[in-house]
């Protein structure tokens, strides 16, 4: 609940990937597209490692490609953390431990017809000590 979510497309569809309901989702509203994301702010500096995709209610809208990215500030954003393709609905997407506040998922495939869902996003790590 204390997570802050932007998207470059349909952004107030997003509380339904972060309710606890599997039914529920965010979707781009629009088939994909090379360049969709979805940012995530942590209510505070946090070192993570993997993050959970689920878009099992809607089997075929997974992303048909993904890089991760993380920043402290939201402006400057690392090198990519994870560079890959979605197979099935469920992206598990894991990567070096990266400490930062801010992670964005672009989408970077295309699925003429098909939206880019995520039912439940899952974010895996602990907040920094600092």
């Amino acid at each position: 609940k204390k997570w802050k979510l932007t998207a470059s497309h349909n952004g107030g569809a997003l509380k339904g990937c972060v309710d606890g309901h599997a039914k529920s989702r965010y979707d781009t509203g629009t088939s994909q597209v090379p360049g969709m994301w979805v940012q995530v702010e942590l209510p505070k500096v946090s070192k993570v490692n993997r993050i959970l995709l689920d878009s099992r209610s809607s089997t075929r809208d997974y992303p048909r490609g993904y890089e991760v990215k993380s920043s402290m500030d939201g402006k400057k954003w690392s090198d990519p953390l994870a560079i890959g393709a979605g197979k099935h609905p469920l992206t598990d997407i894991s990567f070096p431990t990266a400490q930062a506040k801010y992670f964005r998922i672009t989408q970077t495939g295309r699925a003429s017809g098909l939206y880019w869902s995520i039912h439940e996003m899952q974010i895996y790590g602990k907040p920094a000590l600092r």
